[in-house]
């Protein structure tokens, strides 16, 4: 494994603020146009999704070690009553793991961002 990726934080090898907004709004695009978990994204006014938007750029910029604090609420009050379901939660992590792959992001890097992914399961499903 190349070293450098082992010093850096996540938030500089998703390419830092740029990176990762650059990588939500491809993300966010995706949910918008999937068959599985987009009615869900669809129903929210423009204004909610805009700001869906920057809350996850929040989370992922202060979860990945950049110099940002994350001020939404936590995933578990974020997704409590919406009833989540296992195909929606696995829909929603395929869209991030294309948008990645669309963006040539390192498989490590892909990797990390799914082990986070998968670490919030039990936070976001059928709550």
């Amino acid at each position: 494994m190349n070293d450098i990726l082992t010093r850096d934080t996540l938030y500089n090898r998703l390419g830092g603020q740029p990176g990762i907004d650059k990588l939500v709004d491809r993300i966010v695009d995706l949910h918008l146009h999937n068959d599985v978990a987009g009615p869900r994204y669809q129903a929210l006014s423009d204004e909610a999704t805009a700001r869906a938007r920057e809350k996850v750029k929040e989370f992922l910029a202060a979860g990945s070690g950049g110099p940002v604090e994350y001020t939404g609420r936590s995933m578990l009050e974020a997704h409590t009553g919406m009833n989540v379901s296992s195909a929606e939660y696995v829909a929603v992590v395929d869209d991030i793991m294309q948008a990645m792959n669309e963006m040539d992001y390192p498989r490590p890097v892909c990797d990390e961002v799914l082990g986070i992914a998968y670490s919030l399961k039990e936070e976001i499903i059928h709550k």
